[in-house]
């Protein structure tokens, strides 16, 4: 696994042998597709946000461009920062470790989003503990009432512990979100899992410091209505659509079952694969017999001939030549494959 709880892994993954900037990477889904889901539940354009874990991602433009302009985007690498501020000076880009941002004072954000950071820190040497860590510094940088939002590419009931994280006091929704990179031509549903074809969206509210009437009104709202949240039925008939797109093994499959054209075009091809196959082994299991053949049809034609035939050429058939009926059909067929036998085959 690599070694993602090491600075270095990130400064060498942002930059290629030449040092040149790697190119900008939104891990699992864009701002174009989460606006419509993360506004609603962020209706204050000037609230105050921290987005963690940056990245190289185009998702903090997207962000600062859609009016949250007062957010700050962190990451722990120095190299990718650098490289972000030179692609998006509008954006307020700082570095920082997301486990102990120590420059932000307690209480400092309205919202903290979190695309995939969390992924990361569950693939820590001690993974559960990091993103523990990680969600008390989080709570600790949210003001009362304050709202996270995380996306993650692991299962609901692997997020929505973190809740319960000692130290924090949150209440908590999660729903899934469509994968939309499944429906993107560029991509490819064949090897698609279960895992894959959406992703963990939850939001955390902190109830800390909120009085007793705030306390109750925000639990109240749990579990929240979140736009495009996928339902269990449309879940199944995404299992459907992406099970009919993969690809059927051809050499198994009837062509009466294939679900689109490049399925039958793909059992047509396994056919003539395997037919050509076969005609190569008999063939090469023929080549010494038929070789024979010609050398003694060759000699048999050389002796019978007349001197005053040596100025012409003669093309005889296979079976002039003197061939056995199995030889004479089998070089009727495949000259072509042999330059040498259409030597043989002319007589002078």
């Amino acid at each position: 696994m690599p070694e993602y709880g090491k600075k270095s892994y990130w400064d060498d993954r942002y930059k290629n042998i030449e040092g040149d900037p790697d190119e900008p990477f939104d891990w699992m889904c864009g701002w174009e597709q989460l606006e419509s889901t993360i506004s609603p539940l962020l209706p204050l354009k000037s609230c105050s946000m921290l987005v963690v874990g940056c990245g190289n991602a185009p998702f903090s433009a997207g962000i600062h461009n859609a009016g949250y302009t007062n957010s700050i985007h962190v990451d722990y690498s120095e190299v990718v920062i650098e490289q972000q501020r030179k692609r998006y000076p509008q954006v307020d880009y700082r570095v920082g470790d997301c486990l102990n941002l120590t420059e932000f004072e307690d209480e400092s954000f309205d919202c903290l989003v979190d695309k995939s950071l969390i992924d990361t820190m569950m693939c820590y040497e001690n993974g559960t503990e990091t993103t523990e860590d990680l969600f008390r510094e989080m709570h600790r940088l949210l003001k009362p009432g304050g709202r996270l939002i995380q996306i993650s590419l692991h299962k609901e009931d692997e997020v929505r512990p973190f809740n319960d994280t000692e130290g924090c006091d949150f209440v908590c929704t999660t729903c899934k979100l469509v994968n939309m990179k499944l429906f993107d031509p560029n991509t490819s549903r064949k090897e698609s899992t279960e895992s894959s074809l959406s992703h963990t969206f939850a939001v955390f509210d902190k109830l800390q410091g909120t009085s007793l009437e705030e306390r109750e009104k925000i639990t109240s709202q749990h579990p929240l209505n979140i736009v495009n949240a996928l339902s269990d039925e449309a879940l199944n008939e995404l299992r459907a659509v992406v099970e009919l797109d993969k690809p059927k093994d051809p050499r198994v499959v009837s062509w009466r079952d294939c679900n689109r054209p490049s399925d039958l075009f793909d059992v047509f091809e396994a056919v003539i694969e395997d037919y050509s196959e076969i005609m190569a082994e008999v063939l090469e299991a023929n080549r010494t017999e038929i070789l024979e053949d010609i050398v003694l049809a060759k000699a048999s034609a050389d002796s019978s001939s007349s001197p005053s035939s040596s100025s012409s050429s003669v093309e005889l058939s296979p079976e002039e030549a003197g061939f056995s009926s199995s030889a004479a059909s089998a070089v009727s067929t495949e000259l072509e494959l042999d330059e040498d036998l259409r030597e043989f085959i002319v007589v002078d």
